[in-house]
């Protein structure tokens, strides 16, 4: 069992999102759980920034798992976009 302290970056002039720690033993449930924790910090900041539809993302991290970012995509319209960096560190 791998466990993660995450800390999240900055969207717009505030880093919004408190740091979180998580069992990332199971990848798919440990990604839900970082953008279900993440996504009510984040929605009214990406609303006032006149986002809101960023909201509606996912977070994604590297191979090294030293590295993360939440990411939008609307692939309809084939637009995408990448925010709120973020800092895995295994505990």
């Amino acid at each position: 069992m791998t466990v993660y302290r995450i800390e999240f970056g900055k969207v717009g002039d505030t880093r919004p999102v408190p740091p979180i720690t998580v069992d990332w033993s199971d990848p798919n449930r440990a990604a839900r759980e970082v953008a279900e924790h993440a996504i009510p910090y984040l929605t009214p900041v990406l609303t006032e920034m006149g986002r809101p539809e960023f909201a509606d993302c996912f977070f994604h991290h590297n191979r090294e798992m030293t590295a993360g970012q939440f990411m939008w995509l609307d692939l309809a319209a084939g637009r995408g976009a990448r925010f709120c960096p973020a800092r895995l560190t295994a505990t």
